[in-house]
Parts: C-alpha cells; structure tokens; sequence
C-alpha cells in the first residue's frame, strides 16, 4: 500500500527528564565529534544561553581556563560569613549585631556562624541563602555569593 494512502496517528509520548538526565546529555555531546551542522547549532545555542548570564559566562571561561567550577556547599552546610556582607539588605542590622555581641555568636573577625539554607545553583549572583542564630529563638537569614562564604 503506498504511503500517501496511509493515515498516520501521532500519539503523544510523556517523558520526565531530571537534572542528571541532562547532565548526561550534554556529557554525551562533549565528549562525543559532533558533525559540523549538529555541532554549530549546539554552540549557537549555548552561546546564546550563556550570553543572557553573566554569572553562566564567568563560570564558563574559569572553566575553559581549567579553574573549573567552585565548589558548592549544600543545604545544612555550617559556614562562616563576613558581618560586613551579612547585613546587607538586613533591615535592622544594628539591632542584629547588638545582640549577636550579647549573645557571643560573632567572632573577633567579625564572623558569624550561619547555615546554608538553599542553593539556587551556580548561575544566579547570589547563589546561597544563608540562615544564622543571633538569638535564643531570633533567626535572620541573606544572600550570599561564591565568594562570601568562609570555610
């Protein structure tokens, strides 16, 4: 029977990829040799996604330059942070150290003890929000950045 004559039903397939499905993928077309036309489109795209990130830019020439990622700290991680960096965006951040100093919960470097509460992942500006105890049951917590987390 020839083709045209044949009435083809297309059915709809769901499929649900997770974060490491697309890992695997895109470390499948790294390190396999791509033909020209399916390579180019692959750059073309990524160079656009990366173009609209100027955190996914920087991450990416470090790791062209084999500096590779920074290493992330995960939820619960216990870090240390600047208070300098801390109160920013604190809204009575005065009020906060005056009672971190009562409470002996910042060092002689002016570092607080904090947790990590979520990582939003390496290409937004301030990847992690820190969570820290300045109280018996008072808690604050901020963003931070890559560079602003001691360990």
């Amino acid at each position: 029977m020839p083709l045209k004559n044949k009435i083809m039903q297309i059915k709809k397939v769901s499929v649900n990829i997770t974060e490491r499905d697309i890992t695997s993928m895109l470390e499948t077309i790294c390190k396999e040799t791509q033909g020209t036309q399916k390579a180019n489109q692959i750059a073309d795209l990524f160079t656009e996604l990366l173009l609209k990130s100027t955190e996914a830019s920087t991450l990416f020439v470090q790791i062209m330059l084999g500096n590779g990622l920074p290493e992330a700290l995960r939820e619960g991680d216990v870090v240390r942070c600047k208070w300098d960096r801390v109160k920013v965006g604190l809204s009575s951040a005065d009020e906060i150290l005056e009672q971190l100093h009562e409470n002996n919960l910042i060092n002689g470097d002016n570092e607080v003890v904090c947790y990590v509460k979520l990582f939003r992942g390496y290409t937004e500006y301030f990847p992690y929000t820190v969570e820290f105890k300045y109280g018996d049951d008072l808690y604050a917590s901020c963003s931070m950045g890559f560079e602003d987390i001691l360990s």
